[in-house]
C-alpha cells in the first residue's frame, strides 16, 4: 500500500520536543483503542482530539512510518527502547509541510466524531430529498442507501407541520444564510458535497484532483467545515430551526460520546452512588468502574476529581505531587499504601488540566 504523505506528516506532528511519546501507544490512540490507560496517554500527549482519527490505519504501514522518521532523524529516543522526542529537524519538516497544507485544529474526534458524522449524513440526505420535492421529482437515486436513515427522513418530513413545498423553500433559505456566514473555503467544501435536483455532489477523490491534494486532506477540510456549520447552527437555533432540529437529535445529551458501559456508570454517579455501590449494583469489578471514572475525568474538564476521595487524602496526594510531579504510583503507595490506582490517575488528569 502506498504511504500517504499527509498521514505521515500528521503522525509526525503528534511528537513533541518537550513530552516523550511511545510509538506503539500513539498507534493505539490513532486507531481508537478505547481503554482508560490509552485515553490517559492521549490526554498526556495532547492528542485526545485525534483519538480514533485513523481507525483503519494498518500496524505495518504505521511501523514503516516510524522507521522512516527515525532514519531521517526526525524523532529520537534518549536511550534504547525509550519513548521518542521530536528533533529540531522533524519540527522544521512539520512546519514546512503544514505551511502549505491544512492542519485540523477544530476536530474533537472523541467527543464529536460520531455526532458530526450522523449530522452530515442526515443533513445532506434531507437536502437531496427536499431539493427533488421542490421540483416535484419522485424518480431519483437516493444518495443514502441505509434503510434506517431513509426511514428517519420519512418520519422527519411527516413530523413537520409545514406543507412540503414551503418546507423545502424554508430549508433552502437556511442553507443560503448559513453558507454566507461561513469561511469561503468551508462554504466551498460544503457546497461541493451537496446533491440535489440535477446536481451531483463531488467525491473526495474528485475534489482532491481539483485542488491537487490528497483525499485525506479533503476529508479533514470537509470535517472542519461541518464542525463550523454545526457551531453556527448551535449558536443561532432561532435562525436555523430545521437544521437545529437535526443537530439536537444527533448531538444528544452530554454523555452521547461515551461507551455504553461508561454511560451507565455516569448516570449512576449522577444519582449520587459511590464507586463501590455502582460496582455492586452493576455486578462489575471495582477496577472496571474505576476505569470509567478515569475516562469521565479525561473527557469532561469540569469533572470534580476531589469528590472521589476524602478531602485530607486529596490534599495529601496533591502535596506529594507538588514535591515530585513525576512521582510513580509505586513511589506514592510507599507513602500512602491505601491509595487506589484510580486516585493517582485522577490527580494526574486534574493537574494536567491546569498545566495545559
Amino acid at each position: 500500500m502506498e504511504q500517504s504523505l499527509y498521514i505521515q506528516y500528521f503522525c509526525l506532528s503528534l511528537y513533541s520536543k518537550k513530552h516523550p511519546v511511545k510509538p506503539s501507544t500513539l498507534y493505539h490512540i490513532l486507531v481508537g483503542k478505547r481503554t482508560a490507560s490509552i485515553l490517559f496517554k492521549a490526554h498526556s500527549y495532547h492528542a485526545i482530539n485525534f483519538f480514533s482519527i485513523f481507525p483503519y490505519l494498518q500496524r505495518e504501514q504505521y511501523d514503516e512510518m516510524m522507521q522512516l522518521f527515525i532514519s531521517k532523524g526526525w524523532i529520537k529516543a534518549k536511550k534504547a527502547d525509550e519513548d521518542f522526542y521530536l528533533c529540531e529537524k522533524g519540527k522544521k519538516e512539520i512546519e514546512s509541510y503544514f505551511s502549505k497544507h491544512f492542519y485540523p485544529t477544530r476536530l474533537n474526534q472523541l467527543t464529536q466524531g460520531k455526532a458530526t458524522k450522523e449530522f452530515w449524513k442526515k443533513i445532506i440526505f434531507l437536502t437531496q430529498v427536499l431539493s427533488e420535492l421542490r421540483y416535484k421529482n419522485n424518480h431519483y437515486l437516493p444518495i443514502e442507501k441505509e434503510f434506517k436513515t431513509q426511514l428517519w427522513v420519512k418520519k422527519w418530513l411527516k413530523r413537520n407541520q409545514l406543507e412540503k413545498q414551503e418546507l423545502a423553500i424554508s430549508y433552502g433559505k437556511e442553507w443560503i444564510q448559513v453558507l454566507k456566514e461561513m469561511d469561503t473555503i468551508d462554504a466551498e467544501m460544503i457546497v461541493s458535497q451537496l446533491t440535489g435536483h440535477e446536481k451531483i455532489g463531488k467525491t473526495s477523490t474528485q475534489l482532491a484532483a481539483k485542488y491537487g491534494i490528497e483525499p485525506i486532506e479533503i476529508a479533514f477540510l470537509l470535517q472542519n467545515a461541518i464542525i463550523q456549520l454545526m457551531e453556527k447552527v448551535a449558536e443561532n437555533k432561532e435562525k436555523y430551526p430545521f437544521f437545529y432540529l437535526v443537530y439536537q437529535e444527533c448531538v444528544g445529551d452530554r454523555f452521547s460520546s461515551l461507551s455504553q458501559s461508561t454511560k451507565i456508570t455516569a448516570h449512576y454517579l449522577e444519582k449520587g452512588l459511590s464507586v463501590e455501590k455502582i460496582a455492586v449494583q452493576r455486578k462489575l469489578k471495582l477496577n472496571t468502574i474505576s476505569e470509567h471514572i478515569i475516562e469521565l475525568a479525561i473527557i469532561f474538564p469540569d469533572f470534580k476529581v476531589s469528590s472521589f476521595m476524602p478531602q485530607d487524602e486529596y490534599e495529601r496526594l496533591n502535596g506529594l505531587f507538588n514535591s515530585h510531579e513525576e512521582i510513580t504510583y509505586e513511589e506514592l503507595t510507599s507513602r500512602m499504601p491505601s491509595a487506589p490506582f484510580y486516585w493517582y490517575r485522577l490527580i494526574q488528569v486534574e493537574r494536567s488540566r491546569v498545566r495545559g
